[in-house]
C-alpha cells in the first residue's frame, strides 16, 4: 500500500518507461530527478512544469506560484507563463475564493508571470482548498540545464538554510501548540519564512547562472527533504554520491521543531533552498564569488558502485531517503 507523499522513485520510473515514445521536440523528457521538463521550439529553449499545493490552508497561491517557479528555474529558465486548476471543498465561501484570486494576482505580478488561464471548481473530492499550477518558462542563455549531465567528480552545493519550507508550514498549522514552546513573535518570524528570507530560489538562480554558464544542473528539495533531493540527482545522473553531514544547515527553530514533533530535519519540505551541480574546476570560483550568500560545498558525485554515503563526525553511512516526508508525522 502506498504511503502519504510522492511515490517510490522505483515504481515512479516503472511509470515513466511505460509513457509513449517522445518526439525530438523534447530535450529533458521526464525522468527521477527532474524538476521540468524542456522542450525546443524552433531556436527557443522552454521549460514547463506543474505542481500540486496540498499541505497548506494559508498563502496557498503564494506557495503555488513560488514551488512552480523553482522548478523553471532548475532548468536555467525566465519564469513567464502560469495556469491552475483551483479545486475547492462544498460550502467554500465566496470570500475564500476572493482572497486566493487576489493574493495569486499579486503575486504574479511582483514576479512578472503572466496568467494565461485555468480552472476553479467545488468538488466533493477535497475537503480543504487545492491548488495545482502548471507555468512555463523560457531559457535564460539559449540552453537548458539538465541532471543527467552529472559526472563522477562533480561538486554538489547547497545555497540557503534547510526546511524553510516545511517549518513555515508547522508554524502556521501548529501554532496553538507551539505557543507552549514559542513565543507569538518566534512563531510569527517561522509563519514569514515563505517571504523572508523566502522560498522562491529564481532570484539567486538568475545571479548564478548570469555569473557563470558551467552550472550542470540545479534541483530544488522540496517533498522528501534534502537528502531525498540528492538522491533524486544521483538517480538521474547514474552515479554514487558523497554528502558531508556538517555542511547541512537548519535554523535553530527548525532543530527545535525536530525535538518537540520527532522528526528528522533532513527529510522535511525544504523549498527555499538549492542544490547546484557544477564541474569541480569551478567550484571554489563559484563559493568565493559568493562569499555573502549561505552557500556551502556539501559534497561531490562519485562512480555509482561506490554508492550514496553520508560522512557524519568521520564516520561513513547510507545518505538515508524519505519516500514520505516527515511532514507527514505532524499534519
Amino acid at each position: 500500500m502506498l504511503t502519504l507523499g510522492k511515490l517510490p522513485s522505483g515504481l515512479l520510473q516503472s511509470l515513466l518507461n511505460h509513457l509513449p515514445t517522445l518526439g525530438p521536440e523534447i530535450i529533458v523528457p521526464p525522468g527521477v530527478g527532474r524538476d521540468a521538463a524542456g522542450i525546443k521550439i524552433g531556436k527557443k529553449f522552454f521549460a514547463v512544469t506543474t505542481d500540486p499545493i496540498t499541505c497548506v490552508t494559508s498563502h496557498l497561491a503564494t506557495y503555488s506560484v513560488y514551488v512552480n517557479m523553482n522548478d523553471i528555474a532548475c532548468l536555467g529558465c525566465v519564469p513567464r507563463w502560469y495556469t491552475g486548476v483551483l479545486l475547492l471543498p462544498p460550502k467554500t465561501h465566496a470570500a475564500t475564493v476572493k482572497k486566493i484570486w487576489n493574493e495569486l494576482a499579486q503575486v504574479l505580478r511582483q514576479n512578472n508571470v503572466q496568467a494565461i488561464g485555468g480552472h476553479v471548481e467545488v468538488t466533493n473530492a477535497v475537503t480543504r482548498p487545492v491548488l495545482i499550477g502548471q507555468m512555463i518558462g523560457e531559457a535564460l542563455y539559449g540552453k537548458l540545464l539538465d541532471p543527467v549531465k552529472i559526472k563522477p567528480g562533480d561538486c554538489l552545493l547547497m545555497w540557503q538554510k534547510l526546511a524553510l519550507e516545511g517549518t513555515a508550514v508547522i508554524a502556521q498549522e501548529k501554532k496553538e501548540k507551539l505557543k507552549k514552546y514559542f513565543s507569538l513573535s518566534a512563531i510569527n518570524r517561522m509563519s514569514n519564512l515563505l517571504s523572508n528570507p523566502g522560498i522562491n530560489i529564481y532570484p539567486f538562480a538568475k545571479k548564478l547562472l548570469t555569473f557563470t554558464r558551467e552550472i550542470v544542473a540545479l534541483h530544488d528539495p522540496t517533498e522528501g527533504g534534502v537528502v531525498t533531493a540528492i538522491h533524486e540527482l544521483a538517480d538521474a545522473a547514474q552515479c554514487g554520491v558523497k554528502a558531508d553531514c556538517s555542511q547541512f544547515s537548519f535554523l535553530p527553530e527548525t532543530l527545535k521543531l525536530a525535538e518537540i514533533f520527532h522528526f528528522n530535519p533532513l527529510g522535511l519540505l525544504a523549498s527555499g533552498s538549492l542544490l547546484i551541480v557544477c564541474r569541480e574546476a569551478i567550484a571554489l570560483k563559484i563559493l568565493q564569488h559568493f562569499l555573502r550568500e549561505p552557500l556551502t560545498l556539501l559534497g561531490s558525485f562519485i562512480p555509482k558502485n561506490k554508492g550514496k554515503i553520508l560522512v557524519k563526525n568521520g564516520k561513513i553511512r547510507n545518505l538515508p531517503r524519505f519516500d514520505q516526508d516527515e511532514i507527514v508525522k505532524i499534519l
